[in-house]
């Protein structure tokens, strides 16, 4: 019998393939596979995409989160270049170490700001490369998800 992890969007937006984001290393799957999310202009908090996990790392400026679970990593990358904004519209709500559930907030984000300020709003919600291994990603959510829904599916 198949094993299934289903990984929850963070965000309520539009779906989009990695191929489409703004960002040769996202979209050519360099740092991992799974999708984009473009966030809806009212969204103001990032939530876990898992039901339980735990953040691994906690990127200083909380633009993104290293999570792990069942043997396997995500990353959640808010934006494309928003390393640059040094914190700027994130207000970061978990560090290293903190226990996650599906309603756990990770940050709030200023998405006006952002996109003013950032070369996109994108939101990469990635299995990391080293932790794939035979797992194989599967999208759920068709063109719009909403914050908590089943993004896609790691299928074994």
């Amino acid at each position: 019998m198949a094993k299934e992890i289903l990984i929850l969007s963070p965000m309520t937006g539009k779906v989009k393939e990695l191929s489409k984001v703004n960002d040769e290393v996202f979209a050519g799957e360099m740092v991992g596979k799974g999708f984009a999310i473009t966030p809806d202009a009212k969204i103001t908090e990032v939530f876990s995409p898992v039901q339980k996990g735990k953040v691994k790392m906690a990127f200083e400026g909380g633009h993104a989160y290293g999570i792990t679970f069942k043997k396997i990593e995500l990353l959640i990358h808010i934006g494309i270049d928003t390393v640059n904004l040094k914190g700027e519209g994130f207000e970061q709500k978990v560090s290293e170490g903190d226990k996650l559930s599906k309603d756990t907030v990770l940050t709030n984000v200023d998405i006006k700001k952002i996109k003013a300020k950032a070369k996109s709003i994108d939101t990469m919600v990635l299995v990391t490369n080293e932790t794939i291994g035979d797992w194989k990603v599967e999208r759920v959510a068709k063109d719009k998800v909403e914050a908590g829904e089943v993004l896609y599916k790691l299928v074994k």
